[in-house]
C-alpha cells in the first residue's frame, strides 16, 4: 500500500502530499462514479493502474474479512438472532404473513453470510498472502455490492419443507446441503443447531 501511495503521488507530480487515507478516498470515489456511469471513466480512477486497484480492493476485503467476516468468530456469531428468527419464521409458515423482510447495513449482511458459512476461504486473508488469494471467494465488491440482498424461499415439496437460498438473486448452496439447491429445513436446523439453540446476544456483546 505504501508503494501505491508513493506512485500515485509521483504520477500526479505531488511531493508526498497524499497519504494512505487520501488514496482510499480517491479509490472509493472512483468506484462510486464508475458504478453510477459505466460508460465514462471517472477522473478519480486515472491516477491508478489496474494492479493498484486490485491491491486496494484486497485491502478493503481484508478490512471487512476481519471486521465482519471469518477473521474473528465473535464477529459473525452476532448474526445468530437474525438467523434464528428466519428459521422460526420458515418453520411456522402455514399461514399469513407470507413474507418477512429486514433492511440493514452491509456489515450485518456480511456477518450473516459468514454465519452461514458462505464464501469461506481455506485460509485467513492476511496482509502477507495477497498473491495466494487472488481467486478468493471473499470479494466484497461482488458479495457486498450496492443493494446486496439475501433471500430464503420456502417450498412445500409433497409435505416436506425445503428452502431455496439466494444471494444477489443467484442461487447459493448452504453447507448443510452442498449438493442441492433446495435444502430440507430439517437439515438446516440440524447443521446450525448450536447457533439456533445457544444464541445469547447479550453475552456475545459483553465480551
Amino acid at each position: 500500500m505504501l508503494k501505491i501511495v508513493k506512485e500515485v503521488n509521483d504520477r500526479l507530480n505531488l511531493e508526498n502530499e497524499l497519504i494512505a487515507d487520501d488514496i482510499i478516498i480517491m479509490y472509493t470515489t472512483c468506484a462510486f462514479e464508475t458504478a453510477w456511469n459505466k460508460n465514462s471513466k471517472s477522473p478519480w480512477c486515472t491516477p491508478f493502474t489496474v494492479d493498484d486497484l486490485k491491491v486496494i480492493e484486497y485491502s478493503e476485503d481484508l478490512k471487512y474479512y476481519w471486521q465482519d467476516g471469518y477473521g474473528h468468530e465473535l464477529s459473525y456469531k452476532q448474526a445468530c438472532p437474525a438467523f434464528g428468527d428466519m428459521i422460526s419464521f420458515l418453520e411456522s409458515k402455514d399461514s399469513f404473513p407470507k413474507t418477512n423482510v429486514y433492511f440493514t447495513h452491509s456489515g450485518t449482511l456480511l456477518k450473516i453470510l459468514a454465519h452461514l458459512g458462505l464464501y469461506k476461504e481455506d485460509q485467513h486473508l492476511t496482509a502477507k498472502n495477497y498473491d495466494k488469494m487472488k481467486s478468493r471467494k471473499w470479494r466484497t465488491s461482488v458479495i457486498d455490492s450496492f443493494a446486496t440482498n439475501l433471500a430464503f424461499v420456502l417450498f412445500n415439496c409433497g409435505g416436506e419443507k425445503k428452502v431455496l437460498t439466494m444471494h444477489q438473486e443467484n442461487v447459493v448452496r448452504l453447507p448443510s446441503c452442498p449438493d442441492y439447491d433446495l435444502c430440507e429445513i430439517k437439515k438446516i436446523t440440524n447443521h446450525y443447531s448450536h447457533s439456533i439453540k445457544s444464541c445469547d446476544f447479550n453475552s456475545l456483546c459483553s465480551v
